[in-house]
């Protein structure tokens, strides 16, 4: 089976990072008033910033964070099985190309150093969908509603990897670890 697997949220613990560095951030060049909204996925209304606040932020800091970001418990050691098991393994991530000038060396760089295998990396680009087709996914497992809409809206089915912002959606076989996700595509 080829699977087509995000990084951010699915694989790596990104937000939990994000929000240190927003908290330095917001201490640093705001008022330092904190988290105004915990329960809000924009920065811009977590935190008492503006669109521009958003904005220096993620140039501040994005790149040490997708250097630095850790892996999530279990997904060395699952990628790893399905791959044994004969699985084609794609990571494909949207990491943002306004931000960060090389999204495909940066992204293959921190799985590499973080001992993550893969068969191939696909980067920068936010049309996740379109690579059902032209890379040929059975299965996508990312933690964006709106990705595994698209994909599943092509025919691949999706697996929603629970996070505090896709909570309300029912729409997807929602996984919260990885153990469990290798025990469903092993009883596939």
């Amino acid at each position: 089976m080829r699977i087509a697997i995000d990084i951010d949220d699915t694989i790596a613990n990104t937000n939990e990072l994000l929000y240190v560095y927003a908290d330095k951030y917001d201490k640093l060049y705001k008022e330092g008033h904190g988290i105004i909204d915990k329960d809000c996925y924009k920065f811009n209304g977590m935190y008492d910033w503006d669109e521009e606040d958003r904005i220096n932020f993620l140039k501040t800091y994005m790149v040490e964070v997708f250097e630095k970001v850790d892996v999530k418990e279990y997904v060395r050691e699952v990628i790893s099985k399905l791959r044994k098991d004969g699985h084609y393994i794609i990571f494909i991530t949207t990491r943002d190309g306004d931000f960060i000038e090389d999204s495909y060396s940066l992204t293959k760089n921190w799985l590499d150093n973080n001992n993550v295998e893969y068969d191939l990396v696909i980067a920068g680009d936010k049309r996740k969908s379109d690579y059902v087709e032209l890379v040929g996914f059975d299965l996508f497992i990312d933690d964006s509603i709106k990705n595994c809409t698209k994909v599943s809206e092509k025919g691949c089915e999706s697996l929603l990897f629970d996070t505090i912002y896709n909570r309300d959606c029912n729409d997807f076989k929602r996984f919260n670890n990885w153990l469990d996700i290798y025990e469903y595509i092993k009883s596939k």
